[in-house]
């Protein structure tokens, strides 16, 4: 009973993942031994997405260590009891603000990230999911699927309560609506090929890495890039968007059959702001970011991001297919920080990575 309200939605859409609408595909996810489909997994899925917040300048990235029974009971009962918590914002307020594109002051632009990250990022990573389980012969994937973004969604909003206590408005948004119709929406073959064939959405998601001393999370966090072919260029140029924490737009150019280079610049997350503290409402501080990304047939090789944050000014990663040490390919992820902070870490396909950071 105490979770009832909070996973009842989830439930209504797995229940919509045994309706025989998926006759096609796969669509997102490939069995490549090379860039970051080599890396997606379950495990990575929840590592990058549950703790997107840390990615911001100042968050606490020892994970181990962290409120989460304080944050779970948070959630669950803001989630109950969301109609006196929508009543502290006010209903017009909420609506124009969490759920519908109505309001675009950076104060009152929280829908944005919901329906990029949690209605067609989510959406789509549950797609992969689905096809990822079907493909290591799971049984039942669609329900392996809405199990591991259930756990990867009430994970993400407890590490963003962090040890609050009170009305907190944000996360009825992403779990009552934007989470579970992103898993409705994608059930849709016709969504599905889409995104895929029309956008060329893929998962360019980042190496998380358990980083030492202290055993804490780098170098995570959930990344999608779309592609928009450019008529009446031989399909060698496209419009590129990149969306999670940082948003960049910019060309992306095919320089032979398997291969792109994306080059673009837009803004990051920094660090995060109180907006009205009765609810908890936030919103980020935003920096300038750009980088250069290199894709084999839409599998992301390597990239390298700058941006104004402080704690990773300037990020490398090198997926599988890069180098070679021997029979293996690792992955590879260097960080610098304009507050002096290092982090260097290695990964192997499938799996998160362990690295060094300094602080």
């Amino acid at each position: 009973m105490f979770t009832t309200r909070c996973v009842l939605p989830f439930l209504l859409a797995a229940l919509c993942t045994l309706v025989p609408l998926r006759a096609q595909g796969p669509y997102f996810y490939r069995p490549l031994d090379y860039g970051s489909m080599s890396m997606f997994t379950p495990w990575n899925v929840v590592l990058n997405g549950s703790y997107d917040i840390i990615q911001l300048d100042g968050k606490n990235r020892h994970i181990f260590e962290l409120p989460y029974g304080t944050g779970f009971e948070n959630v669950v009962k803001n989630c109950i009891n969301m109609g006196a918590t929508i009543s502290q914002i006010g209903w017009g307020r909420w609506l124009t603000t969490e759920v519908f594109p109505l309001n675009f002051t950076k104060e009152g632009g929280q829908w944005l990230p919901n329906y990029q990250l949690h209605l067609i990022g989510g959406g789509m990573t549950y797609r992969m999911l689905e096809e990822w389980f079907e493909h290591n012969k799971v049984a039942a994937p669609g329900a392996w699927a809405v199990g591991t973004m259930i756990t990867y969604h009430m994970l993400n909003e407890v590490v963003e309560n962090e040890g609050y206590v009170g009305y907190n408005s944000d996360p009825i948004a992403d779990l009552m609506i934007f989470d579970w119709l992103g898993i409705v929406l994608f059930t849709s073959d016709d969504v599905s090929r889409f995104f895929a064939e029309d956008l060329h959405m893929a998962d360019w998601s980042n190496l998380p890495m358990i980083t030492f001393p202290g055993a804490r999370l780098g170098n995570n966090g959930l990344y999608y890039s779309l592609k928009w072919t450019v008529p009446g260029t031989d399909d060698k140029w496209s419009v590129w968007y990149l969306m999670g924490m940082s948003n960049m737009a910019g060309p992306s150019y095919h320089v032979d059959a398997e291969n792109s280079i994306s080059v673009g610049a837009g803004l990051r997350g920094k660090t995060l702001y109180t907006v009205d503290p009765s609810v908890r409402l936030l919103s980020l501080n935003l920096v300038p970011t750009a980088g250069i990304y290199w894709d084999k047939n839409n599998s992301l090789m390597a990239s390298l991001q700058v941006s104004g944050q402080e704690d990773q000014t300037v990020i490398g990663q090198f997926y599988p297919g890069v180098f070679r040490l021997g029979p293996i390919s690792p992955a590879v992820w260097a960080s610098y920080g304009s507050n002096g902070s290092v982090g260097v870490g290695i990964a192997f396909q499938g799996t998160f990575g362990i690295g060094y950071r300094n602080k």
